[in-house]
């Protein structure tokens, strides 16, 4: 049988605005919630608690992620800033990172946590230091718009989603072009891969969830049921399972099964479009965060 996913914890007015993105911590067990209002929140993983507040960011909050080590938190908003947050200190501002406007766009963790890594207007993915806050590099692409950036959890490729539905895999270690991904019709809004590092799985406008091998550099499935943009992606953590999760404009959550290549499961429980969703480091709980300002929970039917 398959997993069921339950919904566990609703807060219907977790911000005053619209959640943008949100992510799920290892070891420290927070969820992490930016929204349009400015503010990034942490909430404990277990009973949704608020556990501590950010202020800082002018503007609406676009993205956050978290180190994969589970300490540390960066967080960008329109405002062109990056805040890179100690989740260890309740949230203690370690570095800001000031960017060219439109140059903050999604952000990621490298997977040794020293950089961080994001799309911008001009198609370069720019990447910085946690420690100085300093510009290390950029990769070019095509001047395309980079919506979304992703790195492998072993390091080793860097992809970037673009405006004109394109996807850039570059290999790190030589900062080199690896891949050019085509198959999507309109712009990419999210990338993830799968724990084993081979696997790229993309959301798009054109309502399609891709799955792509990464080490050959071809389109393995495209997945369809959305009936509007797919807003993020993310795959379980836990690659037994072979499931990965989608969140839509159509205000559905999605989770699918990789070796079927279908829907197991569809939730509709919220009332606005669906921004962000992430998986609990245990790939047995997940979260989400809309533009009708809640978070909700689900966990999977045995799971505590």
């Amino acid at each position: 049988m398959p997993t069921t996913y339950i919904p566990t914890i609703v807060n219907d007015e977790a911000h005053s605005d619209g959640i943008w993105d949100v992510a799920w911590s290892k070891h420290t067990n927070l969820v992490i919630s930016g929204s349009e209002d400015g503010k990034v929140k942490c909430w404990d993983g277990a009973t949704g608690e608020l556990k501590f507040e950010l202020e800082g960011h002018a503007m609406g909050v676009i993205s956050v992620d978290v180190s994969q080590d589970g300490t540390r938190l960066a967080s960008s908003s329109v405002d062109s800033n990056i805040r890179i947050w100690d989740l260890e200190q309740n949230g203690k501002l370690i570095q800001s990172i000031i960017a060219a406007p439109v140059e903050s766009w999604k952000i990621k963790f490298s997977s040794d946590g020293q950089h961080v890594a994001t799309g911008s207007h001009n198609g370069d993915i720019h990447i910085y230091s946690v420690e100085t806050g300093e510009k290390v590099k950029s990769l070019p692409t095509k001047n395309k718009f980079l919506m979304c950036v992703a790195y492998s959890p072993d390091g080793k490729y860097l992809a970037g989603g673009a405006e004109d539905g394109t996807i850039y895999v570059f290999n790190i270690e030589t900062d080199q072009l690896a891949h050019t991904l085509s198959g999507h019709a309109m712009t990419v809004r999210s990338l993830c891969f799968a724990s084993d590092s081979k696997t790229l799985i993309s959301g798009s406008d054109d309502k399609c969830v891709h799955v792509y091998d990464v080490e050959h550099g071809q389109l393995a499935s495209s997945l369809t049921g959305h009936s509007d943009w797919v807003l993020c992606v993310a795959a379980n953590p836990d690659i037994s399972k072979q499931q990965i999760v989608s969140c839509s404009s159509d205000k559905k959550i999605k989770v699918w099964d990789l070796g079927l290549r279908s829907v197991l499961e569809t939730h509709e429980v919220h009332s606005d479009q669906v921004w962000g969703v992430a998986w609990n480091p245990e790939g047995t709980k997940l979260v989400s965060g809309s533009d009708d300002k809640s978070l909700k929970w689900f966990a999977s039917s045995g799971s505590s």
